[in-house]
């Protein structure tokens, strides 16, 4: 036998397994990374082991790349010879020390495949007071570190010890916004989202929510607005719920527009649907900081379950100042986890209303941070 191909997880293991078939004196032909593996081709054909000089030789081991002294040589090796032109100028004359892009290439593989299987922190996020088993075991269920750093802190502040179970009530604490004084209390409620994501539907869910409610008996103290471009196709499924529960259902295009009928109807609970486009307009941005500092006024921001990061940091970008609560939608189609509920802490997310995909009647429940720990607990 003369070569030998390995493909193994990492190179270290896939090295053992060269000079366990071929050798001690075997050498390393090629290494190459294949999708997740590492492969590497050996030889101990005496024209490779010549043409590689491995016997003379020896391979750089990790102390050696990371000290600031010359890599040394076998015994038999002559030493480095220094040639000093002045106390600022030393070089190295010996050219049998430099590092080959082979052996390099290995070096940078081994390390890799290391970092790979490892966790690096600092000092700071792990337990100082019982252990560092609890802050591993969050990491490994998929909790950021800025997740289990903040709550940390935050039960550091309290006096309280930083368990697993008090993780999950400090996160769930944090996460969840007791909104139901603040709904029922509301007369503009502006509900915004993705397009996809359930808006218009959480409009019809809010609505029959109040309809619901004994404070509000009669229809005609409801209605539902639509802001849109006047497109037929944007608000036929706001005018469809608003018949389904003998509801008006105005529309607008303009600020000025909705503003002044808003103004005119302070008597009424309107639910309003507002496209993302709207949001994302500076003019209207700036109406909205103005419209929601009074207490009267509420902005929901409609969440699928399931949405990624940038998608979701990109929407809390522009509604950056507004401090909507937060809505979760379609949570019987895809279960949250462990890293989703990292991504509302680390985005700062208030949940406030949790909700399924289509019905609109008794649809919609109230974050509970009780309930919540205990999800996290049992997933």
């Amino acid at each position: 036998m003369t070569q030998h191909k390995v493909l193994s997880d990492d190179s270290m293991t896939a090295m053992d397994e060269i000079a366990r078939v071929l050798g001690q004196d075997a050498v390393i032909l090629s290494t190459k990374k294949m999708g997740e593996k590492i492969e590497i081709i050996g030889s101990n054909d005496i024209k490779d082991i010549l043409k590689s000089n491995k016997k003379n030789q020896k391979k750089p081991s990790f102390k050696e790349l990371f000290t600031n002294v010359p890599l040394s040589e076998n015994n038999s090796d002559k030493k480095i010879n220094h040639t000093i032109n002045n106390k600022n100028d030393d070089k190295l004359l010996d050219e049998k020390n430099s590092i080959s892009m082979a052996d390099f290439d290995n070096f940078k593989s081994e390390i890799k495949s290391i970092l790979d299987k490892s966790i690096i922190t600092d000092l700071t996020s792990l337990n100082s007071h019982i252990s560092d088993t609890n802050f591993i075991k969050l990491l490994k269920k998929g909790y950021s570190k800025k997740t289990i750093n903040n709550i940390f802190e935050h039960l550091n502040e309290q006096e309280l010890p930083r368990s697993i179970n008090n993780f999950y009530s400090g996160l769930s604490d944090k996460l969840t916004y007791d909104l139901k004084d603040k709904l029922l209390n509301s007369k503009s409620i502006f509900i915004t989202g993705l397009t996809g994501a359930g808006k218009t539907t959480m409009c019809a869910k809010v609505a029959s929510y109040f309809l619901d409610q004994a404070i509000s008996p009669h229809n005609n103290n409801i209605a539902l607005v639509s802001l849109g471009k006047t497109s037929p196709n944007k608000i036929s499924n706001l005018f469809n719920f608003g018949r389904v529960l003998n509801l008006n259902v105005n529309s607008f295009s303009e600020i000025d527009d909705l503003d002044k009928y808003l103004l005119e109807n302070q008597n009424k609970i309107n639910i309003v649907d507002i496209p993302r486009d709207y949001m994302t307009d500076k003019n209207f941005n700036n109406y909205f900081k103005i419209k929601l500092s009074k207490n009267r006024d509420l902005l929901l921001n409609v969440i699928q379950s399931g949405i990624n990061f940038k998608s979701l940091e990109n929407q809390m970008s522009y509604l950056f100042g507004l401090q909507p609560v937060h809505v979760l939608t379609k949570l019987d189609e895809i279960m949250i986890n462990s890293c989703d509920f990292s991504m509302y802490n680390d985005l700062d997310c208030k949940l406030g209303l949790l909700s399924g995909t289509n019905d609109i009647i008794d649809s919609i429940a109230f974050a509970n941070s009780q309930i919540l720990a205990q999800y996290m607990k049992e997933n």
